[in-house]
């Protein structure tokens, strides 16, 4: 449940490109642009003091990274309040962090959990996907696996690869949701084939046993290859495993394929910090 920092602050300037223009917030995005953030401090600064929320929030991830002022979290959360106050997805997100996390406020489950599930529910995916978790564990709430599973959801609809993984094991465990192998190889492989090395992993597990697939050791062997090139331990484990029983062209065949696999990301992803 890491907070958004440059890529929130350029949705930030995108969603405030489609409002009235203020003075000031076009030298402030020029200026953070070019890294001279004592000026984006100078122009964003006054629009939040008059209770811009994109500002607000702008101001909260400053004083939350150090940019043009020194790191203060206590700052940093003051800001992100305010604009959460206002409705501003990711300012609660990033304010339900550092309930969480104990940073510039004390820490509250109660509290995270609440400024995550405002922005869950107009649809912000790290928060849809947070708030699975709090419902997995029972933190700030309640455990709940039904719920959990039904925010893992909203958030893999919208191609959130840990959510869709959480979701497919869900599945094949029978966790909050009737077991069924088909729906949970489908939702591990979305993750899988996203680069998302636990996914591939377990999707590497599926062809080893024949679970919801037909067993395969060649593509079980070449998932596994994938996830342990990502340091995955696990995956280096069971893949050196298999390689004691397999032939030497069928490891040959699934080593060729796993240098030539490249992951297939959604057409509308946009780098976002985790």
């Amino acid at each position: 449940m890491n907070k958004q920092f440059i890529n929130g602050m350029l949705l930030a300037f995108v969603a405030f490109a489609s409002c009235e223009s203020l003075a000031g917030f076009d030298e402030g995005k020029a200026a953070f642009m070019a890294r001279d953030f004592a000026t984006a401090l100078k122009e964003f600064k006054p629009l939040a003091d008059t209770g811009d929320k994109q500002a607000q929030h702008i101001l909260g991830m400053m004083y939350d990274e150090g940019q043009g002022v020194k790191q203060d979290y206590a700052q940093a959360a003051e800001w992100y309040k305010q604009a959460a106050s206002q409705g501003h997805q990711d300012a609660q997100y990033n304010l339900g962090v550092m309930y969480a996390q104990a940073q510039g406020v004390k820490q509250d489950d109660v509290e995270s959990f609440k400024w995550f599930e405002k922005a869950a529910k107009q649809g912000h995916i790290l928060s849809q996907f947070a708030l699975g978790r709090l419902y997995t564990v029972g933190r700030g709430t309640k455990p709940d696996g039904k719920l959990a599973c039904d925010w893992y959801r909203r958030a893999a609809d919208q191609n959130h690869y840990k959510a869709q993984l959480a979701l497919g094991k869900n599945y094949l465990d029978g966790n909050g949701i009737k077991k069924d192998v088909k729906m949970a190889e489908s939702w591990i492989r979305k993750s899988a084939e996203q680069g998302h090395h636990k996914a591939e992993y377990e999707l590497g597990l599926l062809y080893r046993k024949g679970i919801a697939v037909k067993k395969d050791e060649k593509e079980a062997y070449m998932w596994l290859e994938l996830a342990a090139k990502q340091d995955h331990v696990g995956a280096a484990q069971e893949r050196d495993a298999m390689a004691k029983t397999m032939k030497a062209e069928d490891i040959a065949t699934a080593k060729l394929a796993a240098s030539n696999w490249h992951a297939k990301l959604p057409a509308d992803t946009k780098p976002v910090v985790h």
